[in-house]
């Protein structure tokens, strides 16, 4: 296998090689691009992206000093309306008050580089640094679920390996950083970071990038059930038709018994 030498890491491809390797290799490495359905109706699923797009857009707006009332006149779909209404309820001035929107890092793993693209940072030089990240599905998963995924590993890493660029050089501490998923039905899931994480963090994902960098071989997952959801599908013999949206929203949902095979706002994530 040969990944190129300025092969750029990410919590998605990450997340798609834990997922399945051969995901992995079809789309980074050999760079295919099979025109499947990730699920159906596609009308359906295509709207249920762009209101998630809209909703992180309005946001940013927002974080940049847009007031509030300004950007409400412009939403006339009733789901939009319902997130950001929830948004507006949830009480930001928590947070510190040095906030960059849309912000990108990369920091340095092994030979290659790890990117976060972070929804919102706040920081407070020497104190807290935030990590939000706004989820637009309607209830949060399973909280032992979100502690396994890449995103939670790979942003508050990324922040303390490169937070700063944005404080001037004064370096933010993994014991200062707090990940929060926000959910519009206004409970948001946190995690507190640590020095023990971040160096087991650290560890892992660098072993995980030799790996793929030394791997012949890209096997396929195990795990049928993500096969459903996957573009790839039918390339790898694992099925012919999308899910349906329900299926697809159920499943991204997950339930304490049955963990969540996929997370829909990472299908709608803008890739690196």
């Amino acid at each position: 296998m040969s990944l190129p030498a300025d092969f750029v890491f990410s919590q998605t491809s990450l997340q798609d090689y834990a997922d399945c390797a051969r995901r992995f290799e079809l789309r980074y490495v050999q760079r295919v691009r099979w025109p499947a359905l990730q699920a159906e109706p596609a009308l359906e699923h295509e709207r249920h992206l762009r209101q998630g797009e809209r909703f992180h857009h309005l946001v940013h707006q927002h974080q940049l000093g847009i007031p509030a009332e300004a950007l409400g006149t412009s939403i006339d779909d009733p789901v939009l309306r319902a997130w950001w209404q929830a948004y507006l309820a949830w009480p930001l001035e928590d947070l510190p008050a040095r906030r960059w929107p849309e912000t990108a890092l990369s920091a340095p793993l092994g030979e290659y580089r790890l990117l976060a693209k972070f929804d919102l940072l706040a920081v407070e030089p020497g104190g807290r640094a935030v990590i939000i990240d706004w989820k637009t599905s309607p209830h949060p998963p399973p909280r032992e679920w979100l502690a396994k995924r890449l995103q939670t590993r790979v942003y508050p890493l990324v922040l303390a390996l490169a937070g700063e660029e944005l404080t001037g050089g004064s370096p933010i501490l993994p014991d200062q950083i707090e990940m929060i998923y926000w959910y519009p039905s206004g409970n948001p899931v946190r995690f507190p970071y640590t020095t023990a994480q971040f160096e087991r963090d650290q560890a892992v994902l660098l072993q995980t990038v030799e790996d793929i960098a030394q791997r012949a071989e890209f096997p396929l997952t195990p795990e049928l059930k993500t096969c459903a959801f996957c573009t790839y599908r039918s390339l790898c013999d694992r099925g012919e038709r999308a899910a349906s949206l329900d299926a697809l929203l159920d499943a991204e949902e997950g339930s304490a018994d049955s963990p969540p095979q996929i997370d829909l706002d990472q299908i709608a994530e803008i890739e690196f």
